[in-house]
C-alpha cells in the first residue's frame, strides 16, 4: 500500500484543512509577530500525520517521516509561508520524530529563548532598586489647571436642579 493513502485518512484531511484555514486567517499576522505559533501548528499537523501513519503503515516509520515532511513542505510552500524565514519556535518537549519533520520543513528554526523565572525576578528586583519615585503635583479640583470656580458652580447647579426635581415630584 502506498504512503499516499495517509492523505486519504479522514483525520489527516481534517487537520490539513484546519491548518490551511488557520494559516489563511492568521498566518501573516502570526508570521510577523509570533513565528512560534506557526511552528506549533505545523508540529501538531506533523504529529497527527505521523500517528495516523504509524497506525496505518507499521514498520515503515523512517519512510513515513520523509513522506510526511515532504507533504508538509509542499503544503507550507503552497500557503506562501517562507520556510527559511521561520527562525523561532517552541520546540521544547516536542517528540523527536516530530522535531525531525519540523527541522526539514523549517531548516533555520531554533528554540525560542524564554527567560527563566529566576532571571525575570532578578531583573525586576534590579529595576526596583534603580527606580526613583516621581513627584507629581495634582490638584483635586482642576484636571487642566485653573477654573476651580467653574467646577464648583457646575456642582452647585446639579445639586439645585436635583433638589428642585425632588420637590416637584413630591407634590404629585
Amino acid at each position: 500500500m502506498s504512503l499516499s493513502g495517509l492523505l486519504e485518512s479522514q483525520r489527516v484531511q481534517s487537520e490539513v484543512e484546519e491548518f490551511k484555514r488557520w494559516v489563511r486567517q492568521y498566518g501573516l499576522f502570526a508570521f510577523s509577530y509570533e513565528q512560534s505559533k506557526i511552528v506549533t501548528r505545523t508540529a501538531w499537523l506533523a504529529r497527527v500525520m505521523l500517528d495516523e501513519g504509524y497506525r496505518m503503515f507499521p514498520g515503515r516509520e523512517e519512510e513515513l517521516r520523509g513522506f510526511v515532511a515532504s507533504e508538509i513542505v509542499k503544503l507550507v510552500e503552497e500557503l506562501g509561508i517562507p520556510r527559511e524565514a521561520v527562525v523561532r519556535g517552541d520546540l521544547h518537549g516536542t517528540r523527536s520524530d516530530v522535531l525531525n519533520v519540523l527541522l526539514e520543513v523549517y531548516p533555520n528554526v531554533q528554540q525560542t529563548d524564554r527567560p527563566s523565572l529566576a532571571r525575570i525576578l532578578e531583573a525586576e528586583v534590579e529595576a526596583g532598586r534603580q527606580a526613583k519615585p516621581a513627584v507629581v503635583a495634582v490638584s483635586p479640583l482642576s484636571p487642566r489647571g485653573g477654573g476651580d470656580v467653574r467646577y464648583l458652580l457646575a456642582l452647585l447647579a446639579v445639586f439645585l436642579a436635583s433638589a428642585a426635581i425632588v420637590v416637584l415630584l413630591s407634590f404629585l
